[in-house]
């Protein structure tokens, strides 16, 4: 049976997209194709929604696919994105994965896209689900969310291993600056600076064993709306529920003890230099 496929298609070379989507209506896909070639066009369809997938050049003359891709992470961060490009490198490739592209296919072999469809399309169903049993398990549980949003510091809860966050709170959209519908289902990567994000994994890393590991609190950094960079008093417990391996890190904003500090440090340097 056919697969009926809502797609939004970026690309400005007529015969390029005509060969693309022959390669998929040749195959078992019914498709709904928008094409646009104009980051306005590529807006609207956002704005739109309904896709199943977006596939899209690499290179276009007045907008480019890694641009695509972070307006579709902003809009619609579950439509898998799949770039089918004949100007990306390999570098450029890897970099495009690890910006979240799910995949890409070059022009000089669509005998790939099918399969890479199929596999985003998979990979987007259960991200699907495991969405939806997370958010069923937050919901049923009407004391945890009233004792969550009622802490006093940002939280964010968020699988141990793969560092995706599932949960957070009003105190943590007011902090890092973002909704609380941009923060989850992102990676903790995206909101902890270089060092702390490495001093975290390093508590918390896929071979801690949670039943022995213990809260731990340390300093680091978190990068704000604006990519403004705010130090933070960090407390983290690793916690087991519904089986799954978590960890609930609280977040609090020190920039004015920082700041106090270094104001104390600075008298203290001008005492020493008049006693001297």
């Amino acid at each position: 049976m056919s697969t009926k496929l809502r797609i939004l298609h970026l690309e400005d070379n007529d015969m390029d997209a005509m060969l693309i989507h022959t390669a998929l209506q040749r195959n078992e896909f019914r498709c709904e194709i928008d094409r646009v070639d104009t980051r306005e066009g590529f807006v609207a369809g956002l704005e739109r929604g309904g896709y199943d997938i977006i596939l899209s050049d690499f290179w276009l003359p007045n907008f480019n696919g890694l641009a695509a891709l972070e307006l579709t992470h902003a809009k619609r961060p579950d439509v898998p994105f799949i770039f089918v490009s004949g100007t990306i490198g390999e570098d450029m490739a890897i970099d495009a994965l690890k910006s979240g592209a799910t995949d890409y296919v070059l022009k000089q072999r669509l005998a790939r896209l099918v399969p890479a469809v199929h596999r985003a399309l998979v990979d987007a169903a259960e991200r699907l689900a495991l969405r939806r049993a997370e958010e069923s398990m937050i919901q049923s549980e009407s004391k945890y969310r009233h004792l969550f949003e009622c802490l006093g510091e940002a939280a964010l809860l968020c699988d141990s291993r793969s560092g995706r966050v599932i949960d957070t709170n009003h105190q943590a959209e007011i902090l890092f600056g973002r909704p609380r519908a941009e923060i989850v289902g992102s990676n903790i990567e995206r909101l902890l600076s270089p060092q702390t994000l490495k001093e975290f994994r390093g508590h918390f890393s896929e071979g801690t064993d949670e039943a022995q590991a213990e809260r731990v609190v340390f300093e680091g950094e978190i990068s704000s709306t604006g990519s403004n960079i705010v130090p933070v008093a960090v407390s983290a417990t690793p916690i087991v529920l519904y089986g799954r391996h978590l960890v609930l890190g609280l977040y609090r904003d020190v920039t004015e003890r920082k700041r106090a500090e270094a104001e104390i440090e600075h008298l203290k340097a001008q005492l020493a230099a008049k006693g001297s």
